[in-house]
């Protein structure tokens, strides 16, 4: 087994000062002050509109505004404002990015290895993982942190992923509808995602790119194949050429309006408007998704170089209005982790 050099890791513990509102007050005016003061998942805009007038933001919360905020930081891309090194990244390297991000405040990491193909004439979706890639770099995370290991896993096939289950992460993402890239997913699909992790012991991360997923996460929901608190990721301003989802308040708060009670939401957002999204998920209780891959902007014009800074630029948003972090431990509780394997009812 590689033995991996020691190096400084923070206290999970730790608490960080609190830095300067400058930053916070113009993205969140909107959700503080205005109607997202009162949208909170599950809650209708009527009722959003009624409370602004008679409930002050910080009581608003069904489901976690009083929580910890959870960070996940993404390493596995690359994004468009940092050159990609020259050759295949390196295990070593991979692991570094991660330990970057549980080091400046993240709880969770995404984490993505290599596929055995990138061809294109492979359809994405079959484009199966290389096993032996993912045990290593899950082993080289592991034995430098404790972070919460969620594998972004969610464009392959059911048959195809599978396999990954087997190197227990604790959490692992998956679609109901169409990934960004065009991937499609059947209900059939959906419903062996969901039995697989059931099975596995492990925590399902539901991918949403528009409304009609979260018809489609209702829907599985009352299959009774997933567990509460359920757990999902927004995105939101994902361009490709298939689609794409406005990054706006309004659009988030559609969102969640359709979200069931019992869910841990987290919002990615790629591109100028990542930290302005990031600042109105945690105002509204909800967590945040940040990384290089999400080409994080520190201020107009000034892009983030590594991925410490993306999560310590979020950690500084949390901590001008006073919401703590959470650490892995406290992310895991919050989560439910770790997940018992069960057998799926026929």
């Amino acid at each position: 087994m590689t033995i991996w050099p020691k190096v400084p890791m923070r206290n999970t513990d730790d608490q960080h000062s609190n830095v300067s509102r400058r930053d916070f007050v113009r993205t969140t005016a909107i959700s503080i002050g205005g109607l997202g003061a009162g949208i909170v998942a599950g809650r209708g805009l009527a009722s959003a509109a009624a409370a602004q007038s008679v409930q002050p933001p910080a009581a608003a919360d069904a489901r976690g505004a009083h929580e910890k905020l959870c960070i996940t930081v993404s390493p596995s891309g690359q994004g468009s404002f940092v050159p990609a090194p020259p050759g295949p990244r390196t295990i070593a390297a991979h692991a570094d990015a991660a330990l970057q991000g549980f080091n400046a405040g993240a709880a969770i990491v995404h984490l993505r290895g290599e596929r055995v193909t990138q061809d294109p004439k492979v359809p994405q979706g079959r484009r199966g993982p290389n096993i032996e890639n993912w045990r290593q770099l899950t082993e080289a995370v592991r034995s430098r942190c404790d972070i919460v290991i969620n594998y972004g896993s969610s464009a392959m096939e059911p048959a195809v992923r599978k396999p990954l289950l087997a190197l227990k992460p604790e959490a692992g993402s998956f679609l109901v509808g169409h990934h960004y890239g065009g991937m499609a997913v059947t209900r059939e699909n959906q419903r062996q995602y969901a039995i697989d992790h059931l099975e596995a012991g492990v925590l399902p991360e539901v991918e949403i790119f528009h409304t009609g997923d979260l018809a489609n996460l209702n829907a599985l929901i009352d299959t009774g194949l997933l567990r509460p608190p359920y757990c999902v990721t927004l995105f939101l301003e994902y361009e490709r050429d298939y689609y794409r989802v406005p990054a706006t308040l309004l659009q988030l708060q559609s969102m969640l309006e359709l979200l069931p009670p019992n869910t841990h939401w987290t919002a990615c957002v790629r591109g100028p408007k990542h930290l302005e999204m990031a600042a109105h998920a945690i105002a509204l209780g909800g967590h945040v998704r940040t990384g290089l891959e999400n080409d994080v902007e520190l201020a107009p014009g000034r892009p983030a170089r590594t991925q410490a800074e993306c999560v310590e630029r979020i950690v500084q948003l949390a901590r001008s209005v006073g919401r703590e972090v959470a650490t892995p431990r406290e992310a895991r509780q919050m989560l439910g982790l770790p997940r018992k394997p069960e057998k799926a009812n026929s």
